[in-house]
């Protein structure tokens, strides 16, 4: 199986989204995954349309656009499957189309439902939805094969060399860490509330007086931290913390309990609450009863470690990719690189129409007003 994985380029705060997401790709390759990838972002990096965008850039004939497709239509036909990893940039019109069997990855819902999976999920053969508590709104906007896809955690966000008797008998010097932004949402009222329980943990992100955390500083930090708060915005748990943070020995304290519940097992390998009141009371209970920590914080690591390693949560797409291909084939789609010729013929004739034909309808109607003024 041959995949081609589209994915966002973008460049942030000295972070390189293509290098990122190009290394992801080439550890894969290492493990026997035949992928590789393609930047969905035309023209620029971070260059993300929302749909009412996409759709009015698509119909006019956006060359950006259509230079994107036009080189996604030079290479598909090597891949059996095209993956657009985010579900950014491309028409659903395009996505029916293409030659392969196609899977729309979301890891935004439910924020960023409107402008991606909503309006073009639909037109995929599967949707991998990162969030788990989200999956089942995509059998109402018409799509037929939904199913959860865990982000699970990098090969460069834990310490490999961590051991199950590091976890149990070392010494962590830090009470409590998060790492996220203070300033969207309903989560900042809450983490406020948390940092007046907690004012000496160490808190990292926009909107923190200690800014960001260098990257290459994070693993330490898990690594002598005892619990790992985890908040949303929304539904959830959908971020990389939910699965970094156990990865690297840290004892997860995360919101979203009912779902959380469908991802670790709860008071087991993870702790669940709902409420910042009693987020701030299960921290404080298992800062004072260590060995209780310990022993879930170990299993949440071997959980993390066995099934949200990025080989496993690859491995996941693959397996849905073969149980619905052994169904019937697909209907069988135009060839691409005409239908793409035909869209350029149909934007310029829509073009034409509206610089020549339509002045002079304009004209021809204004004229018959003044007839029927001067009459």
């Amino acid at each position: 199986m041959k995949i081609l994985l589209g994915y966002n380029y973008y460049k942030f705060n000295g972070f390189d989204s293509g290098t990122w997401y190009e290394s992801w790709l080439s550890r894969l390759r290492s493990h026997g995954i035949d992928v590789q990838g393609i930047p969905l972002s035309p023209g620029k990096p971070d260059f993300q349309l929302t749909w009412p965008e996409l759709d009015a850039r698509w119909k006019r004939g956006d060359p950006d656009v259509l230079k994107l497709y036009n080189q996604i239509a030079d290479v598909i036909d090597d891949f059996d499957v095209f993956v657009n990893y985010n579900g950014i940039n491309i028409h659903p019109e395009f996505v029916r189309s293409l030659p392969t069997f196609n899977v729309f990855g979301c890891f935004d819902d439910p924020e960023n439902s409107e402008n991606l999976s909503k309006p073009a999920a639909w037109a995929y053969d599967l949707s991998m939805v990162g969030n788990i508590a989200e999956v089942d709104n995509y059998g109402k906007w018409g799509v037929k094969e939904a199913r959860y896809w865990p982000l699970g955690f990098r090969s460069e966000d834990y310490n490999p060399h961590l051991t199950r008797d590091d976890i149990l008998f070392g010494e962590r010097e830090n009470d409590i860490a998060i790492l996220c932004e203070r300033l969207t949402g309903y989560r900042t009222e809450r983490l406020n509330k948390f940092f007046s329980a907690f004012p000496d943990g160490a808190y990292y992100g926009r909107g923190w007086p200690n800014g960001y955390l260098p990257e290459s500083e994070k693993i330490k930090l898990y690594n002598h931290t005892k619990i790992g708060i985890n908040f949303h915005n929304s539904t959830g748990p959908i971020n990389f913390r939910t699965f970094v943070l156990p990865a690297n020995g840290v004892l997860q304290i995360c919101d979203n309990r009912s779902n959380l519940n469908k991802i670790f097992r709860l008071g087991k390998e993870v702790i669940g609450f709902e409420n910042v009141e009693e987020a701030i009371e299960l921290c404080r209970y298992y800062l004072e009863h260590d060995e209780e920590r310990r022993k879930i914080a170990v299993s949440g690591w071997e959980r993390a470690i066995r099934d949200y390693n990025e080989i496993a949560v690859f491995q996941l797409l693959l397996k849905s990719i073969n149980e619905i291909t052994r169904s019937p084939k697909l209907q069988t789609r135009p060839n691409l690189k005409q239908f793409l010729l035909q869209q350029q013929k149909n934007t310029f004739q829509e073009r034409l129409t509206y610089t020549v034909c339509l002045p002079y309808k304009v004209l021809i109607k204004k004229i018959t007003l003044l007839k029927g003024k001067l009459s």
